[in-house]
């Protein structure tokens, strides 16, 4: 009878997916110091919904500003947004962005990129690519692949200004962006 209700109660913690399959989803938190280096795990990469709550598409720099105080960042890193990509040539990776200053005429800030990193084969982890720096002016779109502005399709991102102070970074030309909202670790 016990071995029964052993065996029920464990088809039970399956099927509410606190199981094996539900732990493949935590991280160690007492050896994570800055989430954005976790980031590169390539389940993560490839599917971030899976882990935490996320933005998809855009964000606004307000949302970028709720999710940098989310986020256990290193003091160098810190104030700081993070994006997961999947480009339009099916590259994954990530990077940090800020916006910072005057950029333009109409005191829109410069979107600055930082520590790209984009793997053309993830599941493998061959292909990196990295770019220390990259600076966005409004209405500029990038392709993330090269690390270069472009104006043609092969472009991944783009930084819309509405207005100086209602901005955006946002997927262009079929690429996902996606924006984890709430911390990996979780008490």
């Amino acid at each position: 009878m016990i071995r029964y209700l052993i065996g029920a109660l464990a088809a039970a913690v399956m099927a509410t997916g606190f199981g094996v399959g539900a732990q493949a989803r935590l991280f160690n938190c007492n050896v994570v110091y800055d989430e954005f280096d976790s980031f590169m795990n390539k389940d993560f990469l490839v599917q971030p919904q899976a882990y935490v709550k996320n933005i998809q598409g855009k964000i606004s720099q307000a949302d970028a500003r709720a999710q940098s105080s989310a986020l256990l960042l290193s003091p160098g890193r810190q104030g700081m947004s993070v994006a997961i990509v999947q480009t339009n040539k099916q590259g994954y990776g990530k990077f940090l962005f800020s916006w910072s200053g005057r950029g333009d005429l109409r005191g829109t800030p410069l979107l600055i990129l930082r520590e790209v990193s984009i793997y053309r084969k993830v599941e493998n982890g061959t292909g990196l690519k990295k770019f220390r720096e990259i600076r966005v002016s409004a209405g500029q779109i990038i392709d993330l692949d090269t690390g270069r502005g472009t104006q043609g399709t092969g472009a991944d991102i783009r930084y819309h200004a509405v207005d100086a102070k209602t901005i955006y970074l946002e997927a262009v030309n079929g690429a996902k962006l996606s924006f984890p909202m709430e911390t990996l670790c979780k008490p």
